[in-house]
């Protein structure tokens, strides 16, 4: 098998297995042969104490892996470093010392034995209070993991996401109703399953009060929009990710599309578009529907996005409000003026955002600011 069709099958059976924490072990043993890895998990974790993480592993005894996860959280140095990078690809080793590392009793006691000292990590999704990880790991005589890896990864992450986010509103929605039906009325986003050609199979009770809004429609069974350029935008974004989740074509990232309101709120809808298993499942609901396309207004205030920064890279507060400005899009003459403070102070502030969050432009400083707030629908 080529890797053409190592990856064709790999980025099909995220949108199959992902739903199914039993199905997982499947799912990370193709990718750990994408990988070259050893040892791959997958785990969702809650920020809420009473509640267990969901993990899965391959390559090592599910049992013996137990000490790893129990751990990890409370122990792993590079903890810090894994969750100031949502949404990238990272080497977990790279946000530490070695030495240091290799003294900790977290390393003694449990990395070393189990011989998987490299890892490669992406915290790639986060949905209310649960965020989700994928992680595959190597032993010292192999070797950390190289930009080979990292592209590979890269191009199976945006996969993982969209499915991830999906299934994150089911499974908190059916953790009160048992009916898939019943469980996207309750899910306060609009979700619409429609084909590939955006016909649509099911609409949702918030997708209902969407469409009296006039910026969203159904016209002739089909998902339309008033603004000419977004609808465009949506039938080549739909026809893209569905190539891409048939492994057909690579998938760059996941962002959302921004749909223009048309009602005097300046705030646009943000769309994110999840392909569906193509089997039957609880997730299609219908067999018509192949794609379910979410649209949800967002809700932060400025001062909700800089808390949400500071906390994702560890930022002071003044360097907090610069971020969620040029998150905004805010120049930095403009927001100068609007703090009435000097632009060589805000400058300053902005070479101290390079440094924590590993830019070097502003353009790809504010790209991955807004990255970091996408990771949730919400």
């Amino acid at each position: 098998m080529d890797d053409l069709e190592r990856y064709s099958r790999l980025i099909q059976n995220v949108y199959e297995l992902s739903g199914d924490p039993d199905q997982w072990a499947l799912l990370l043993a193709d990718i750990t042969d994408f990988l070259d890895g050893r040892v791959t998990q997958l785990a969702v974790y809650s920020l809420k104490p009473d509640r267990r993480p969901t993990w899965r592993v391959f390559g090592h005894d599910h049992q013996d892996y137990r000490t790893f996860i129990a751990r990890h959280a409370t122990e792993d140095p590079r903890l810090s470093y894994i969750l100031s990078n949502p949404g990238r690809v990272i080497c977990a080793e790279d946000g530490v010392d070695t030495e240091q590392f290799r003294a900790t009793p977290w390393f003694r006691e449990v990395v070393e034995p189990m011989d998987l000292e490299h890892s490669l990590v992406s915290y790639f999704a986060q949905e209310a209070d649960v965020m989700a990880t994928i992680a595959s790991m190597r032993g010292r005589e192999i070797g950390p993991f190289g930009a080979r890896e990292k592209q590979r990864l890269g191009l199976v992450v945006p996969h993982l996401r969209r499915a991830f986010e999906y299934y994150a509103l089911l499974d908190e929605a059916k953790a009160k109703v048992s009916d898939i039906g019943a469980a996207l009325d309750i899910v306060d986003a609009g979700i619409f399953l429609t084909d590939g050609d955006l016909n649509v199979a099911h609409v949702n009770r918030a997708g209902e009060t969407l469409l009296k809004g006039g910026d969203i429609a159904v016209r002739g069974g089909r998902l339309a929009f008033k603004d000419a350029r977004a609808g465009r935008q949506m039938t080549s974004a739909v026809t893209q990710a569905l190539s891409a989740a048939r492994g057909e074509t690579p998938l760059p990232h996941a962002d959302h599309i921004e749909l223009p309101r048309h009602d005097g709120d300046a705030t646009p809808y943000r769309v994110s578009l999840h392909p569906l298993p193509a089997g039957e499942g609880a997730a299609r609901l219908t067999q018509r529907s192949q794609i379910a396309v979410v649209v949800r207004a967002p809700r932060r205030s400025g001062a909700d996005v800089a808390r949400r920064l500071q906390t994702s890279f560890h930022l002071t507060p003044a360097e907090s409000a610069l971020a969620a400005a040029l998150a905004a899009g805010a120049s930095l003459a403009d927001y100068a003026q609007q703090r009435n403070v000097a632009l060589s102070t805000v400058r300053s502030q902005l070479k101290a955002l390079y440094e924590k969050t590993d830019t070097r432009r502003q353009g790809e400083l504010v790209a991955h600011l807004r990255g970091s707030l996408d990771l949730t629908l919400a």
